[in-house]
């Protein structure tokens, strides 16, 4: 294909998606490699050629400084909009201020951030995590019959998806007037090797006072397992809670290593902020929240429900 002709096709394809011109959409994202978060990216950048956006992806590689600079290079290249997977609650508000004081518009997907930050942008797209911490509570005080110890391997510290899912589900423990005692919460970044080696103290600190495990994603679950299998060879595991719906948990849950997982679909999640910004983009108006479908598996549903990736 030609110059000519890779431009004529591209000038058709925005013509047809609605755009007079071609819209730059900077893309600060959580990471480029990563179980979650690669999905969602890839599903940006597919649905962003069907909609005719550029999108220029930034990775800020699970780093909360690079992505508060990477802000402001969004905001010297003039994009049209911003796309933020915030992994802070305020870091980044500086930064969201400037982007509005320069009539950029920002949509934040996946993580929360603090109510400071509403003033500064557009939308939300993603999960309700404090619902997801909430429903693990439901799941696992239903695993243990409301008592029992257990140990929280939760995300990375001060990021919004783990406050969230972490404060959830503590405070349905509390409402649900469990019996449930947390022995200890470790952050483990969303790492299945970072919650492996974590896990392994928590099981050499505790032992089989561990009666269940509330994990803030799948990969940190596995991590358990494996974990356990190491010091328990062939002692099942107590019952686990974890967030994502991956095709692993999904089996883990069937062979009895896992109780339950929340599907949270990481395509769903890039389709919707990318639709959100281009809709933004068009002179729509939008919700300033739009949440994901979340569902719980457990064994008495794993058949019929679909992994989320």
């Amino acid at each position: 294909m030609n110059k000519k002709t890779l431009f004529a096709g591209m000038a058709t394809l925005i013509v047809s998606a609605g755009f007079a011109e071609a819209k730059t959409v900077c893309y600060v994202t959580a990471a480029d490699s990563h179980a979650y978060v690669t999905p969602a990216n890839k599903a940006i950048d597919t649905r962003a050629k069907e909609l005719g956006v550029e999108v220029l992806s930034l990775s800020q590689n699970f780093d909360v400084q690079t992505g508060v600079q990477q802000i402001n290079t969004c905001i010297a290249r003039k994009a049209a909009g911003i796309i933020l997977w915030p992994l802070d609650p305020q870091a980044y508000i500086p930064g969201l201020a400037k982007a509005k004081a320069a009539g950029i518009p920002v949509n934040l997907i996946n993580s929360p951030m603090n109510d400071a930050a509403k003033p500064f942008i557009t939308s939300f797209t993603g999960p309700d995590v404090y619902s997801e911490g909430e429903m693990a509570a439901e799941a696992l005080q239903k695993a243990l019959d409301g008592k029992g110890s257990i140990v929280i391997i939760a995300g990375q510290a001060g990021n919004g998806t783990t406050i969230g899912r972490v404060d959830g589900f503590k405070a349905k423990l509390k409402a649900l007037g469990s019996k449930i005692e947390v022995l200890d919460t470790v952050n483990a970044d969303f790492d299945q090797q970072k919650a492996l080696v974590a896990s392994r103290d928590l099981i050499t600190r505790f032992g089989d006072k561990i009666a269940g495990v509330y994990a803030n994603d799948d990969t940190m679950a596995r991590g358990f397992i494996d974990a356990w299998k190491e010091a328990s060879p062939g002692k099942a595991t107590p019952p686990i809670v974890g967030i994502n719906g991956q095709k692993d948990a999904f089996e883990s849950i069937r062979n009895g290593e896992m109780y339950a997982t929340i599907v949270q679909s990481p395509i769903e999640d890039g389709l919707l902020a990318i639709n959100a910004m281009a809709d933004i983009l068009n002179g729509k108006k939008i919700d300033a929240r739009l949440p994901i479908p979340l569902t719980v598996v457990t064994k008495a549903n794993v058949e019929k429900e679909k992994p989320a990736f």
